[in-house]
């Protein structure tokens, strides 16, 4: 087994260099750039719009637990919730 370097053993290396800020030519040039450019969104996210809402401890618990148990992710039971709920108030399901 080998035995882990101690933090004084760092003591007297050099610091990593810090990149150089992107000049404001340069941000100014990327943000209006018409070439492709790659989306910082999820695949898995795209097309979608967050809905977020806030609730006790103890929903929070009782929704993740019940989700797993039955091998759903959060997201997925929400979205069934969802749309029990649609078709309660006489609207069309939508889907996840």
């Amino acid at each position: 087994m080998s035995r882990k370097g101690s933090l004084l053993a760092l003591r007297d290396r050099e610091p990593a260099p810090t990149p150089e800020p992107p000049s404001k030519a340069a941000i100014s040039a990327a943000a209006t750039s018409t070439s492709t450019t790659t989306s910082l969104t999820a695949p898995s996210r795209q097309g979608k719009k967050a809905m977020t809402g806030y609730f006790s401890p103890e929903m929070s618990f009782a929704m993740h637990m019940t989700a797993r148990k039955n091998g759903m992710s959060l997201q997925d039971a929400m979205g069934e919730a969802f749309n029990d709920w649609l078709r309660k108030m006489g609207e069309s399901p939508v889907g996840k």
